[in-house]
């Protein structure tokens, strides 16, 4: 079996690992109030590709973490995104239709209890987090991946993002500004997944170093691929609404400094990253894991690309 086939059978295992997790993490939701419970179990029943909670729990086991601990840890991380694309989704934020090919939360059940099933999603993932940061005996440890929860998911990250995202880009934008938004509300639930469990682990200064800056240039990959899609694919194809970032005057590359410009920034960022991972110690098999958070060009970019040469010539 070679490296492909082992790493595809291992994530394949661990999906099924991290899925379950997931599903059941919120414990028994008997006695709670019927509507709440209702979004809760939509929520459950669809969760996405899971592959922050993939490359979590993946990372932990890498980095000797007890496996009990890594899919709690993996689970926490995953119900913060899912919680932060709830409220994301929300007339007063995105004002998104639909998710992942579905009704967003809020179509289905409301505004309010759609509110309710974030803090519910948020308060288990916290929990779950800091249950992980308490198993490391070193304290120094403790205290970087506390410090690393914070920067990442408070005003200095996904929150501050977020605020920044909704500030009003209709006058104009950078692309500066754009990849600021960007490092703020995308890079950090990236590099949550890799540097964590690292910390908490036994990952080395080096190891925690490269993994921050490959944290931070794939996610900034990640969302420049995203604005792509919103400006270049349909809502069918995409499966979330499409064109909302113009509609609502929200930060994209694309609309920054043009597609051409966007495509070679992309191409830019996804060579750095690349080339932080190739140096990252031991068989590069040990980082399998990393393959799953590496986007690539979506077609339509490629096909516009490719016409754009053709016509060239």
């Amino acid at each position: 079996m070679n490296a492909e086939k082992r790493l595809a059978r291992r994530c394949a295992c661990a999906r099924t690992i991290v899925a379950t997790s997931y599903q059941q993490g919120m414990g028994n939701l008997q006695g709670v109030e019927d509507r709440l419970a209702a979004a809760l179990r939509d929520v459950l029943a669809k969760p996405g590709s899971l592959t922050r909670a993939l490359v979590a729990y993946l990372m932990g086991i890498e980095m000797g973490i007890a496996e009990e601990t890594a899919r709690g840890l993996a689970c926490g991380i995953e119900y913060l995104h899912t919680a932060s694309l709830l409220f994301d989704d929300l007339p007063a934020m995105d004002d998104a239709r639909v998710r992942r090919g579905m009704p967003c939360l809020h179509v289905a059940h409301g505004e309010a209890v759609t509110m309710l099933a974030a803090l519910a999603l948020i308060n288990r993932g916290y929990s779950l987090l800091w249950q992980a940061v308490a198993k490391s005996h070193n304290k120094e440890r403790r205290d970087a991946a506390s410090k690393l929860v914070e920067e990442c998911l408070g005003t200095a990250g996904l929150v501050g993002g977020q605020a920044y995202d909704l500030r009003g880009w209709r006058d104009g934008q950078t692309a500066g500004e754009v990849m600021e938004v960007a490092r703020r509300k995308t890079a950090t639930l990236l590099r949550l997944p890799l540097v964590l469990p690292a910390i908490i682990g036994h990952g080395s200064k080096r190891e925690i170093q490269l993994l921050e800056r490959l944290g931070l240039m794939r996610g900034l990959t990640y969302q420049a691929v995203d604005d792509l899609k919103d400006v270049m694919l349909s809502e069918a194809t995409s499966g979330k609404s499409a064109g909302r970032d113009e509609l609502m005057g929200r930060p994209n590359i694309v609309v920054a400094e043009g597609f051409q410009a966007a495509l070679q920034r992309l191409r830019k960022m996804l060579r750095i990253g690349d080339q932080v991972q190739e140096n990252l110690p031991g068989n590069p098999e040990r980082w399998g894991m990393l393959s799953l958070i590496r986007v690539t060009l979506p077609m339509t970019a490629k096909v516009v690309t490719s016409n754009a040469i053709n016509s060239a010539c």
